[in-house]
């Protein structure tokens, strides 16, 4: 093909060559025109180049039949498919009773998922969603011919970590794991030794729904390391005394003043008007004790 230099394809109106001019009024003269639509998939480079050699898989011209490969979880493979007596097929289980895996299949002719199963030319895209088990296969119709796919997690996402360091925590920047900033965890929490809650402010525990606090045993209730009572099987237990509700002392040493129209203290209570045989009533602790059922 000739080349010209420094020479635009360009006449008095337009684009110009020996089948193709524009005239003054705009009118293209062609010998033909051949659109051609690129979507969005034709965009992407294909990532496997799948042929077939004597009934058996070839991975990117390849001299190995059925090579293992590797596909990330949340991410999107693509494979060029070019077979001749086979077809692509992906499983989750493979030999006498093959398994097909469908999630996050789809090909160039527009099916999907299963639809998108059995094809021998065009693009198969593979998406691998983040719960599909380590070991996919693919292979051809029956399973009989197949190769290993394992799945990883990609680099930053993990399905399970351990971590083996056991150093303590005793702040925020301390133990064996820390993180800088706010977690986020969607299934149950299990924390196997004590539960710290530290920062600036009031501590905050907070329920969009019930809130269920349950203890084998009992609750204690401490504040700066001095036990306050406990709830337990029998119920609430917690000393009153020397307390205040609304500045009101409960319990107090001294008997607080008290006025009784008629009382009998000498003996046990044997009508409703008598009171108890005490020395004396508190009637501040009485009318408290009365409020809380005690």
């Amino acid at each position: 093909m000739p080349t010209i230099v420094n020479n635009a394809f360009k006449s008095e109106y337009g684009f110009d060559s020996p089948s193709f001019t524009v005239d003054e009024l705009g009118n293209i003269t062609a010998r033909s025109i051949t659109l051609e639509v690129v979507s969005d998939d034709d965009a992407f480079v294909t990532d496997f180049a799948v042929t077939e050699s004597g009934g058996n898989f070839r991975i990117d011209g390849g001299g190995a039949n059925n090579p293992p490969i590797t596909l990330y979880r949340n991410g999107t493979k693509t494979f060029d498919l070019e077979l001749s007596t086979i077809t692509m097929n992906i499983f989750s289980a493979v030999g006498a009773n093959p398994v097909a895996y469908t999630n996050g299949l789809r090909h160039s002719d527009g099916t999907t998922l299963a639809d998108s199963q059995g094809k021998s030319d065009g693009t198969l895209y593979v998406s691998i969603p983040s719960n599909a088990p380590d070991v996919l296969y693919y292979g051809n119709a029956d399973g009989t011919v197949y190769g290993t796919i394992t799945v990883e997690n990609p680099t930053g996402l993990f399905g399970s970590a351990a971590i083996t360091s056991t150093t303590a925590a005793t702040s925020t920047t301390t133990g064996a794991l820390t993180v800088a900033g706010g977690v986020g965890i969607a299934e149950d929490l299990y924390v196997g030794g004590q539960l710290n809650v530290s920062g600036i402010g009031i501590a905050k525990l907070d329920s969009t729904t019930n809130l269920d606090i349950n203890a084998a045993n009992k609750i204690i209730l401490q504040i700066a390391d001095t036990k306050l009572g406990e709830l337990n099987s029998s119920g609430l237990a917690v000393t009153i005394n020397n307390s205040t509700i609304d500045n009101t002392v409960i319990g107090n040493t001294t008997p607080a003043a008290a006025a009784f129209s008629a009382a009998t203290i000498a003996t046990a209570p044997t009508v409703g008007s008598s009171v108890t045989n005490k020395d004396y009533v508190d009637s501040q602790a009485l009318s408290l004790a009365i409020a809380f059922g005690l």
